[in-house]
């Protein structure tokens, strides 16, 4: 290759290749210019980017695969001009705030080229480039996350395409596979076709914008132009998995350690990449610890940030131990991740123990589930969505901790753990005929991997507000299954009429507003489920270019999320009974023993 400058990240990563007999095309080539150019560390150093050599040996190495530098970037080795050998090269993009626009670095000036690796402490961010504030680097505000080359850099979704000339040139049947998943297809996430789907009912993701534009469009009071939906939809594209999201995990080189370095790969899934492995909190980092709040990892993952771990973690448990995938489960196929956890695969004795209890109808999560963080509320209303307006903006920053989950019925009648939030979508001219009370999203006939067992309670189409008048209300109620840990105390469930009562304390810090104050009180009893005092207990500053309505309409439409039915607990019939089973509960719990045997 000519002595020319390369662009930034012209070696960027390597793709899947784990255990597969390497095929001809991907045998590496007696000569060619990726291994002229970047095996020779003193003509990358000559050429101003020392940070880019690397050897085939070390490549190899830290793949555990012998892939070539073309098999898995593609590009043209055969040709000895930056140009022509970098022609249809692969590389990592940069996903900008403004515009969710997918760039390469050397499109951004102000960064250094430098090799792919962890920086900074935050294991949430350790992966994005940093700026330097106040003396310290903190994450890049421009920046809302990096894109691997198996990516699709127009809309941000998975590239198939892209993937059967790399990972599927050795690994066609993983490929294939994934691109059957849940998880590879985000299949769940495509069902909410509309704000107001008789099937699936709203939900907090929002809805598949592309999919159901144009009945969205016509139940939509104001302007929804497609422009507007693309944005949306991109911002749900981030969350499409790829071979790299889960299999890649760079790592600063270390001399020592030829395995360690820019392309380490691994066959065992980390739960922090579970969580989005340093690219911004992506993955399930959004729905445990930002949606539903029962979040597995904790500590700077969760918001509010610091919350205790699940006691699984702590002892040193992975995602993939309690959730079986294809390495377990040979029925299972590649990417394929079981969502229902079996507890007695470890805890057998507890499990046959409460099956013969009176405590034989209440999941384990039930009781082992508390200080419940995340979204307090969430209101999809006008703003904009990466620089863009849109009538759909996710005002979601209502973090807040509710001590206790209440429990209701599934719909088998056992009792599951959920964290009720008020939820409304502004400007819906009608309700689409949803009935209001509780629901459920999937059927309870649905295998194991096709259900789960969250629930929303309608409320209707609301009136009140100054402007985004006709509010589609309902109130979310995700099921919680972590984070795991201590029992709550029996007299938290037994009250006296079965009522559960939780007060909610949050902050505000979202769009619209400078932050903000308030709290609410979640009441379920024998007459419904409600949602009542929301209110600001510090004031609200509304920033200029918004209304109160945009982000807050609980501000006009008071206690109005609630709904008839039965959530109160049942009373213990038998008095003594449950005297002795309290004393019993308090006693192994004071001596750190098992109350379950």
């Amino acid at each position: 290759m000519k002595k020319q400058v390369l662009p930034a990240l012209a070696l960027c990563i390597v793709v899947l290749f784990f255990g597969n007999k390497l095929s001809a095309q991907q045998k590496p080539q007696d000569v060619n210019s990726c291994i002229e150019c970047h095996g020779n560390a003193a003509k990358m150093k000559e050429m101003g980017f020392p940070q880019f050599a690397v050897t085939q040996q070390e490549v190899e190495k830290q793949t555990k695969m012998p892939a070539s530098c073309t098999g898995c970037h593609l590009g043209n080795p055969s040709d000895s001009t930056k140009e022509g050998a970098h022609k249809g090269l692969l590389r990592l993009y940069y996903v900008k705030s403004k515009g969710l626009q997918a760039v390469t670095r050397d499109k951004l000036d102000k960064y250094k080229p430098e090799s792919l690796e962890p920086k900074g402490k935050n294991p949430l961010v350790e992966l994005l480039p940093k700026v330097e504030k106040d003396g310290k680097l903190i994450k890049d505000p421009e920046v809302a996350t990096i894109l691997f080359h198996d990516k699709n850099p127009e809309d941000l979704s998975f590239n198939y395409p892209v993937r059967e000339k790399t990972c599927g040139v050795c690994h066609p049947k993983q490929v294939k596979e994934l691109k059957q998943t849940a998880m590879g297809h985000n299949t769940k996430q495509m069902l909410y076709k509309t704000w107001a789907d008789k099937k699936m009912g709203p939900h907090n993701c929002g809805v598949w914008f592309v999919e159901g534009y144009e009945e969205i469009s016509k139940n939509t009071k104001v302007p929804f132009t497609k422009e507007m939906s693309a944005i949306n939809q991109k911002a749900c594209n981030i969350c499409h998995v790829g071979c790299l999201d889960c299999h890649y995990s760079p790592k600063k080189k270390d001399p020592n350690n030829q395995t360690i370095g820019s392309h380490t790969f691994t066959k065992n899934i980390s739960s922090q990449t579970c969580y989005g492995g340093g690219r911004g909190s992506i993955c399930h980092a959004g729905p445990e610890d930002r949606r539903r709040g029962g979040g597995y990892i904790g500590g700077l993952y969760s918001n509010p940030v610091g919350a205790t771990a699940d006691i699984h973690y702590t002892k040193g448990l992975l995602c993939t131990d309690c959730h079986d995938t294809t390495a377990k489960d040979a029925k299972l196929m590649h990417g394929e991740v079981k969502r229902q956890a079996i507890c007695s695969k470890c805890h057998d004795n507890a499990v046959k123990s409460v099956a013969k209890s009176v405590h034989r109808k209440v999941s384990c999560e039930a009781c082992h589930v508390q200080d419940v963080g995340a979204y307090t509320g969430t209101f999809w209303g006008p703003g904009k969505m990466a620089g863009i307006k849109t009538p759909f903006f996710k005002y979601k920053e209502y973090y807040g901790v509710m001590k206790e989950p209440i429990l209701i019925k599934d719909q088998n009648g056992r009792w599951i753990p959920v964290k009720p939030y008020a939820m409304a979508v502004m400007n819906q001219k009608t309700d689409s005929g949803l009935k209001p009370g509780l629901a459920w999203r999937f059927p309870k006939n649905l295998p194991d991997l096709k259900r789960t067992d969250d629930a929303y309670a309608f409320v209707g189409l609301l009136s009140g507000l100054p402007s985004n008048d006709n509010a589609l209300a309902w109130i979310q109620m995700d099921k919680l299954s972590h984070k795991y840990g201590k029992s709550r105390k029996c007299e938290s469930c037994h009250t006296k009429d079965g009522e559960q009562k939780q007060d909610v304390s949050w902050k505000y810090a979202d769009a619209g507003a400078d932050p903000f104050e308030g709290k609410h009180s979640v009441i379920a009893d024998k007459n419904g489920l409600f949602i009542k005092g929301m209110q600001a207990t510090t004031e609200i500053k509304v920033k200029e270019g918004w209304k109160i309505e945009d982000f807050a309409p609980w501000y006009y439409l008071k206690d109005k999320w609630q709904v008839k039915g039965n959530f109160s607990i049942p009373a213990a019939k038998k008095k003594g009974l449950y005297e002795k089973e309290q004393d019993r509960y308090d006693n192994t719990a004071k001596a750190g023993d098992a109350y379950h045997k």
